[in-house]
C-alpha cells in the first residue's frame, strides 16, 4: 500500500493548514500550496509542525520568478491557495515600494516560481 500527501485540516474551521507527505525515511511538513516547510522523523511530528507553522510560514518575504523579466524579486504573499498564489513585489525588507510596484498571479506555485527567504 502507497502513502500519498495528507491534508491537515484545522478542525475548529475546517481551513486546510497544509499537507503531509512521505519522503525517504521520514516525512515532509509542506505549506497549503505544496512548499515544504521541514522534514520530520514520523508522520505525528510531520502533522504538528504544519499545524504550529503551516499559515505563519505563509508570513515574511518571500521570492518570486517574474516571468515578465526573467528575474527573481522580493514579494509577500496576499492570498494562496493549494493552485494559485497572489504576491505584492516589495523590497527587500518586505515594504511596497510604489516606484517598483507589481500585484503578480502565481498559478500552480512551486519551488520554480517561488521561495522562501
Amino acid at each position: 500500500m502507497t502513502q500519498e500527501r495528507t491534508p491537515i485540516i484545522r478542525e475548529d474551521d475546517g481551513e486546510l493548514l497544509g499537507f503531509i507527505e512521505p519522503s525517504g525515511a521520514g516525512w515532509q511538513a509542506e505549506t497549503l500550496f505544496g512548499y515544504l516547510i521541514s522534514r520530520t522523523v514520523d508522520r505525528a511530528e510531520a502533522e504538528r509542525v504544519v499545524r504550529e507553522q503551516g499559515l505563519s510560514t505563509l508570513m515574511g518575504v518571500w521570492n518570486y520568478f517574474d516571468t515578465d523579466d526573467q528575474a527573481w524579486h522580493p514579494c509577500v504573499i496576499k492570498e494562496a491557495s493549494e493552485q494559485k498564489l497572489i504576491v505584492i513585489r516589495t523590497n527587500f525588507m518586505g515594504y511596497e515600494d510604489p516606484d517598483d510596484y507589481k500585484h503578480v498571479v502565481i498559478l500552480n506555485p512551486n519551488e520554480t516560481k517561488i521561495a522562501k527567504t
